[in-house]
């Protein structure tokens, strides 16, 4: 029986730090066809940085009146069910809908997500480089504009339709190989890394949990410290550091503080 298959891809708001999602596209296909298809904006709580626009086009008023990460999310998880996925480099993308989904509390698919770009780097190693875009042009595959999360997931689908047909492996013998070359990522072991705290920032844990207003003397070290009101919102790591994301009482804006950098934390 042919396994159907859900190709998506996410579009981000901003490019250093916690992922923000701001568009999300998926096809689902059965049988070498498209059958469905998932395409929604998200509002985020941050700005669109200049950066990432200059990459897919898209600034604050276009995802203005767009729904939140957590109802598109809720909406785009039903519709995929337990399909296996399978995404371009499907540890960003993991990490951009696993992050969302630690913000807003939705539980996403426990399905295995397949990893195009290392399908690809095995079954099509006559391609100049194994980005997406070097593949579309490579396969000469007509998509539409790139770094749109439709497109882009259109794309990842055919790509990975290629890897099959150039395996030259039965239906049952490519999803062993599949998940051997592709990776498994899963959206759970791409959820934001929890640090370690130390006994001086414990109270942020419960204030985090509880969504509740703390206030933390805050220093780099150089400059004199500043009180802040803030309501703590997510731990993670990246590289060798550790950050909270945080509402900023004062501004309404969300921001993310280095955990090093909080000296004390004090009750609301």
């Amino acid at each position: 029986m042919t396994r159907p298959i859900v190709a998506f891809d996410t579009e981000t708001a901003t490019s250093r730090g916690a992922p923000h999602l701001i568009e999300i596209a998926a096809v689902r296909a059965v049988g070498g066809e498209i059958v469905d298809r998932f395409e929604a904006f998200v509002r985020p709580e941050v700005p669109i940085e200049a950066a990432v626009t200059e990459v897919h086009g898209l600034v604050d008023d276009d995802v203005r009146d767009a729904e939140t990460a957590g109802v598109v999310l809720a909406r785009f998880t039903q519709w995929a069910g337990e399909d296996w996925l399978v995404a371009h480099n499907a540890s960003f993308d993991a990490a951009v809908l696993a992050f969302e989904a630690e913000r807003y509390g939705v539980e996403l698919s426990t399905a295995p997500i397949l990893d195009s770009l290392k399908l690809a780097r095995r079954f099509i190693a006559d391609s100049p480089d194994h980005k997406l875009g070097t593949l579309v042009e490579h396969l000469e595959l007509d998509v539409g504009r790139s770094h749109r999360a439709l497109p882009d997931a259109v794309a990842c689908w055919l790509v990975f339709e290629e890897c099959r047909a150039r395996s030259g492996l039965d239906e049952t013998t490519w999803w062993g190989e599949a998940v051997g070359r592709g990776g498994r990522t899963t959206f759970r072991g791409s959820r934001p890394r929890m640090p370690r705290l130390t006994q001086r920032l414990r109270g942020l844990e419960a204030a985090c949990r509880e969504r509740v207003r703390v206030t933390v003397v805050y220093g780099d070290g150089e400059n004199a410290p500043a009180r802040l009101a803030i309501v703590p919102r997510l731990f993670f790591e990246s590289g060798e550091r550790s950050y909270l994301e945080a509402e900023c009482v004062r501004s309404g804006l969300l921001k993310t503080y280095r955990l090093d950098r909080i000296q004390r934390v004090e009750a609301g």
